[in-house]
């Protein structure tokens, strides 16, 4: 991780995710499945206990493209990083340009497998000369804010600022989840403009034949995933809810999710039902 002494860029100064990173420690994020202004809100009032990223996921969720366009701002004007889970490689060559244009400070793009794949999603999420990403988009900006050192309250980035700094203000992240994944990682991780890795170990398992994923091929491939990532500089965002925190962080992870709203909610109330007696059914 980054000197946290250095004077933060703009770019560590408007996502938190390398805001975090610039100080020297993991970014806490959550999945967010269902829509809603008045969720993401709250989800992003998480802020105040240490929360740097939301992840929306249009892949397994319900979210729709006006979803996304509100609550992207929403959650960027508490000051966490909306990041945008699309669907796999093919669907998401028009979603990596509206989520961008959008204002979502990061793509998550699933089922990636090769360093082609890499290299063309980094060429559709990159200002030349480094990709091919256009700046056509209208509301991208004021999901960038500018706080402290002397800034005026809404300070937001200019469209000048956010096309120099967009390569590094937004991140390029693949999830490594099926068995041509794992077997072409050296190549993957080799791509420049690759910002992160998220390892989807269940789907890794389904994909090796290897459920549960306490099966020792599936653990001996999200080390193989871990540690080869490491070599290449590429940080690794890790699916890591309750007690299994504290160990990726120690392992050396460096994001760490710890939820998904849906299975969050559910438990809550369902300790809560129990404690007040409620029947269970089935």
């Amino acid at each position: 991780m980054p000197n946290q002494q250095e004077r933060p860029t703009i770019a560590q100064r408007v996502n938190h995710i390398r805001e975090a990173w610039h100080e020297g420690r993991p970014a806490y994020g959550a999945i967010t499945k269902a829509p809603g202004a008045g969720l993401v809100r709250t989800l992003a009032g998480l802020k105040r206990y240490g929360l740097d990223f939301l992840v929306l996921d249009a892949e397994h969720g319900n979210y729709d493209e006006k979803s996304l366009y509100d609550a992207y701002h929403a959650i960027a004007a508490l000051g966490v990083s909306p990041i945008a889970r699309y669907p796999g490689m093919g669907s998401e060559k028009w979603g990596i340009r509206v989520a961008l244009d959008a204002g979502a400070h990061g793509i998550m793009i699933p089922l990636l497998e090769s360093r082609e794949q890499a290299e063309d999603v980094v060429h559709r999420a990159k200002f030349p000369p480094f990709g091919g990403r256009t700046s056509g988009g209208s509301f991208h900006i004021q999901a960038f804010h500018l706080t402290g050192q002397g800034e005026p309250a809404g300070r937001t980035l200019t469209q000048e600022e956010y096309v120099k700094n967009a390569n590094d203000a937004t991140l390029v992240i693949a999830i490594i989840e099926t068995k041509a994944g794992l077997e072409n990682i050296e190549e993957i991780v080799q791509v420049k403009g690759l910002d992160a890795i998220f390892i989807g170990q269940y789907d890794l398992a389904l994909s090796l034949g290897a459920l549960p994923q306490s099966d020792q091929r599936v653990i001996d491939g999200v080390e193989k995933i871990f540690q080869t990532s490491k070599k290449a500089g590429i940080p690794v965002i890790a699916w890591s809810p309750g007690d299994e925190a504290k160990g990726a962080i120690e392992k050396g992870y460096e994001g760490i999710i710890v939820g998904l709203d849906t299975t969050v909610i559910v438990n809550a109330f369902k300790k809560d039902l129990a404690t007040a007696g409620a029947p269970v059914r089935w």
